[in-house]
């Protein structure tokens, strides 16, 4: 009889169905299980996980048991649970205790044994797989990426969350080096993400670029104010007089609109960082100033007469899931491993 697909994708629960009988079925089982899922690419980076209900309904499991396995790969970086939003695969395990990390690849391991012996390869045609794979898992470059921003800070900032969001290499790039020598980086990038302050000059100097004459794509990427930056805006009394001091003008007009819209009742003035003179009048006409992290680093904010917040910046979650289904769809197609070719080497390895 042939086997439906969720059938041949959980282990644990063919094992019951074969067995005719409802079996105990533990958290660790149904953590390795996951953990298969995540290494066939059933569960990919990014995606949401069902539901402790669903997933302990589909493994004829307890819902309790099914969310300690959550807890426990949460805990090893596998998975991230959002309060009211759900479940979802890291884009890359995160502060993985190695010793722990081992132990489930030991399992996985095991479990991998197992089903190629029912199958009936034998361990020379097994090491063969296992090498193919391997081969192909460590030995895929990807994408070369760069992440174009205004201020070494901010790029070097910007990159490192968006690498840990995504699990690959991302390069920090200043804006005047790419609008200088503009065919170096075209030729070199496979994508450049581009906050999308300064999309309109990257574009104007590169042309609007989709990657399809073998050089590099563009891509926008938001990056808006982190919510507790936020926090501190909304809070302050109407009437407040804010000072903003950025680096560029269009940040400055970008952040006056934005807290002019999360608090209309306070009285908004800026400047830029290159503007000195300004910045001592507004320290004076101020009672709070704001300050990107790249023109706090600029200011003497230690003798400040008044109290100064660094505003802090994250990537935007619905431009940082655009462009890693950006970088899936650019990945070598040896990463997406091909089964049946590997399956008809096997074969003839045996014959």
């Amino acid at each position: 009889m042939k086997r439906t697909k969720s059938a041949e994708s959980s282990p644990t629960r063919s094992v019951s169905q074969r067995a005719g009988v409802k079996r105990y079925v533990s958290w660790s089982e149904i953590e390795r299980a996951i953990l298969l899922r995540i290494a066939r690419k059933e569960y990919m980076p990014g995606q949401q996980m069902p539901t402790c209900e669903a997933l302990a309904a589909e493994l004829s499991a307890n819902k309790n048991t099914v969310s300690k396995a959550y807890r426990s790969l949460a805990a090893r970086g596998y998975v991230l649970t959002r309060a009211g939003f759900g479940t979802f695969v890291s884009r890359r395990p995160l502060r993985v205790n190695v010793d722990r990390a081992l132990e489930g690849v030991t399992g996985l391991l095991s479990l991998a044994v197992q089903e190629a012996k029912l199958c009936g390869l034998g361990q020379a045609q097994f090491r063969h797989f296992v090498d193919d794979v391997v081969t192909q898992a460590y030995g895929h470059v990807g994408p070369r990426i760069g992440f174009i921003e205004c201020n070494r800070r901010d790029a070097i900032m910007l990159s490192r969350d968006l690498q840990l969001a995504l699990g690959h290499a991302i390069e920090p790039l200043l804006i005047d080096a790419v609008l200088e020598t503009p065919e170096r980086f075209l030729e070199e990038y496979d994508i450049l993400a581009v906050n999308i302050t300064h999309l309109a000059a990257v574009e104007s100097t590169l042309g609007v670029r989709g990657g399809d004459d073998g050089r590099a794509q563009i891509v926008g990427m938001h990056i808006p104010i982190d919510p507790e930056s936020l926090l501190h805006v909304a809070r302050l009394r109407a009437g407040t007089r804010v000072g903003i001091v950025c680096d560029l003008k269009q940040t400055l007009v970008s952040l006056t609109g934005m807290v002019d819209g999360y608090n209309p009742g306070l009285r908004v003035q800026g400047c830029l960082t290159r503007e000195q003179a300004s910045i001592r009048k507004l320290l004076k006409a101020s009672d709070v100033l704001l300050c990107t992290p790249s023109a706090a680093e600029r200011m003497n904010t230690t003798t400040a007469p008044i109290p100064i917040v660094t505003l802090a910046f994250r990537p935007d979650a619905r431009s940082v899931e655009q462009l890693a289904a950006l970088i899936a769809r650019r990945m070598p197609s040896a990463i997406h491993f091909d089964l049946k070719s590997m399956s008809r080497r096997l074969v003839n390895r045996r014959q």
